[in-house]
């Protein structure tokens, strides 16, 4: 929903959404969890390899995606949005739970 309508909301009724959103994570979470392992294991069974990338391949990688990044913190900050502050959280969060 749009902050508009949120904003529009009654506090107990935002209060009851965000508690639903908070177990609607943890749940769908576990769940994408669980279809990624049996999808690999299934595809390990059918004979196909997975193949790490290298440190310098991963860092080539990186570099070639870091013009779609500018551009949406470029994008978020035109609407007044915090693009910065939300690309930092998420890079730190997957640097904290890279297997």
């Amino acid at each position: 929903m749009n902050k508009e309508k949120w904003d529009s909301l009654p506090p107990d009724i935002q209060k009851t959404i965000e508690a639903i959103d908070g177990e609607w994570i943890e749940k769908n979470g576990k769940l994408w969890d669980e279809i990624d392992k049996e999808g690999k294991g299934y595809a390990l069974k059918r004979g196909i390899k997975f193949i790490p990338l290298s440190k310098e391949e991963n860092t080539r990688w990186a570099e070639k995606v870091n013009p779609l990044l500018d551009d949406y913190v470029k994008n978020m900050k035109a609407k007044g949005l915090p693009g910065q502050e939300a690309l930092k959280y998420c890079l730190d969060y997957l640097k904290e739970h890279q297997k």
